[in-house]
């Protein structure tokens, strides 16, 4: 059965279940839209019709909409006309140029239709024919005879954009079959019912949420419960309360939202809560962190939280989403002590715990159903021994066959061959980790790695001690990164400032007043003393940045290698710090 054979059943079967319940403002009685399966049916199949009149059956739809269930029917509207649905952020107002991303992403997949909602199609009309895409606002038609093309399992149902951590935006060509493997493994790890809620803040085109809350619900026919994420961010204790209320099962983040909440939401907050219900939190997207599962833990187990609720994940776009995440529902997850020294060097030795100079690694659980992963020498292109960490490789019916339109990307990331058996092809993640006792861990990124002095430096472990250190920096939002100086690496960390703890009235000539020069002397000298204590570095540079200025990938990922090049180039939106000079 394709996506669309699962929601036509959904419309038939399940016709008067609730499908889609979306908060307006994140409040329980703020304004809620809901939609059953069969609403949600015959509104996606307005869309289509409505596409099919148009011309667009069988051709590339960028869809730009603030959160809501306007992007959910329009989706499935494509889909439903055999149109190919490409998800894409809106446009960023404080951009130098706005609809920058939504052009490259258009013209990368050959649309020249984004479908959106009435106010920003009214902003595009005004620019007359200035723009080489037809921006639309989605059609409210409601059809209920719709009889449209049938899909195939191998064609291309959407296309995911990613920017990745690096390199410039592609779309993941998903099709059918790869959607519909990736959801069985959900299901298989989620341990998925039709009487298990589910809700999710994330952006609507991340794939967390896309596969999770979008097709995860037509899929197994559960309810879920949608959020704004802004609405998250200026009140994180609303996605508490909404789990509470509607006794909501499974629900998914990065690692940073659960450390988000912990910090921010204050105890007199909680009164009420009840998270009894709260069988899965998914925790994926970038690094797990023990300590940020210990600090929830601790702040929401009175609430009902339990240990074992935690589910690392491992996937990204290249597989549709979930790769890894298996785990007993019974049983907290898996970490292991590692030597931090054994690991600069690649090799993996487990201690005790609490050893002095360790690296505590999360695992993310067993692959799914039909589903392999190995650690493989990004050298030799051979497996690596069991006790080495190697670029993770993944081969299941979820990968696709590549890029939309980049045969050579394609090529270079989904065919990848073992140099000794010639075994494959594999999906080359550009992920570093190792595999044990058939549960996978996530150590860096291949590409990201910083070698200062012969030793290897995961700049995930840099940032988090920078994020750590006390140092006026904005939760989720420092790069570690490379220059080289007369031939030497050398390691500059750039940070967003914390604008909440910059000093009052900081002029150098306000008595009594810590003025700016001695706030960013100490700023500095504290993100360097830390660093030098938890990794033995010296970093040549510490730049501190506008806030909101370092963006993230789709996934949420830092685009350590975009902010490089950035810095190097001096166009970084600096407040405070410099390249240091080169010495000869």
């Amino acid at each position: 059965m394709t996506i669309i054979d699962f929601l036509k059943d959904r419309a038939t079967r399940n016709a008067d279940d609730l499908a889609f319940r979306f908060m307006g403002n994140g409040e329980l009685d703020g304004p809620i839209t809901k939609w059953t399966f069969s609403e949600l049916y015959h509104q996606s199949a307005g869309v289509a019709e409505d596409l099919v009149e148009q011309g667009l059956a069988g051709s590339s739809v960028l869809l730009a909409f603030p959160p809501g269930l306007d992007f959910v029917k329009a989706f499935f509207g494509c889909l439903l006309a055999g149109a190919r649905a490409v998800p894409v952020p809106l446009p960023n107002p404080n951009s130098k140029n706005p609809l920058g991303r939504i052009l490259r992403t258009a013209e990368a997949c050959g649309a020249s239709t984004v479908l959106t909602n009435q106010q920003l199609a009214a902003i595009a009309a005004t620019m007359g024919s200035e723009l080489p895409v037809c921006l639309r606002a989605v059609t409210d038609r409601v059809t209920t005879d719709w009889a449209g093309p049938r899909a195939e399992m191998n064609q291309v149902a959407y296309l995911q954009f990613t920017s990745g951590s690096t390199g410039h935006p592609k779309g993941v060509a998903v099709s059918h079959a790869n959607a519909v493997s990736n959801l069985r493994v959900m299901g298989q790890m989620l341990r998925l019912r039709s009487t298990k809620p589910a809700m999710v803040w994330a952006p609507h085109y991340h794939d967390l949420c896309l596969i999770g809350h979008v097709l995860g619900p037509v899929h197994y026919g559960y309810e879920s419960t949608l959020m704004s994420p802004m609405e998250f961010l200026l009140k994180p204790v609303r996605w508490l309360r909404a789990m509470s209320h509607y006794k909501i099962a499974n629900t998914a983040c990065p690692n940073f939202g659960y450390e988000y909440s912990a910090r921010r939401i204050k105890t007199e907050d909680c009164e009420g809560l009840d998270l009894s219900h709260w069988i899965v939190a998914g925790n994926g997207g970038e690094p797990v962190l023990q300590q940020t599962m210990e600090v929830f833990i601790k702040k929401f187990g009175p609430y009902g939280f339990r240990p074992q609720t935690f589910m690392p994940t491992y996937g990204m776009a290249e597989s549709v989403l979930f790769v890894a995440g298996l785990k007993p529902l019974s049983q907290p997850p898996k970490v292991l002590t590692l030597s931090a020294t054994d690991l600069e060097m690649h090799t993996v030795r487990v201690l005790d715990d609490n050893k002095p100079g360790d690296r505590k690694a999360v695992s993310c659980g067993s692959p799914g159903y039909g589903h392999r992963v190995i650690a493989v020498d990004p050298v030799t292109l051979t497996k690596s021994n069991p006790n080495k960490v190697g670029e993770l490789w993944v081969q299941g019916p979820s990968v696709p066959s590549g890029y939309w339109g980049l045969p050579e990307e394609s090529a270079a990331t989904f065919e990848w061959r073992l140099a000794d058996t010639n075994e494959g092809p594999f999906l080359r993640t550009g992920d570093l980790g190792f595999v044990a006792d058939g549960e996978i861990y996530v150590t860096g990124r291949l590409k990201d790695m910083i070698i200062i002095a012969g030793r290897n430096h995961y700049a995930s472990d840099i940032e988090l001690t920078v994020q750590r250190s006390g140092a006026p920096v904005r939760l989720g939002a420092c790069v570690a990164i490379s220059e080289h100086i007369n031939g030497v690496e050398e390691l500059v960390i750039v940070a967003e400032v914390d604008e909440r703890r910059l000093p009052a009235n900081a002029q150098p000539e306000s008595p009594g007043a810590e003025s700016l020069s001695e706030f960013w002397t100490s700023a500095a000298k504290t993100v360097r003393g830390a660093v030098s204590e938890e990794h033995g570095l010296s970093v040549r540079s510490v730049v501190f940045v506008e806030p909101r200025s370092l963006e993230k990938t789709t996934s949420g990922k830092p685009r350590r290698q975009h902010y490089q090049k950035l810095f190097l180039k001096e166009e970084l939106a600096v407040l405070h710090g410099k390249r240091s000079p080169q010495t000869v």
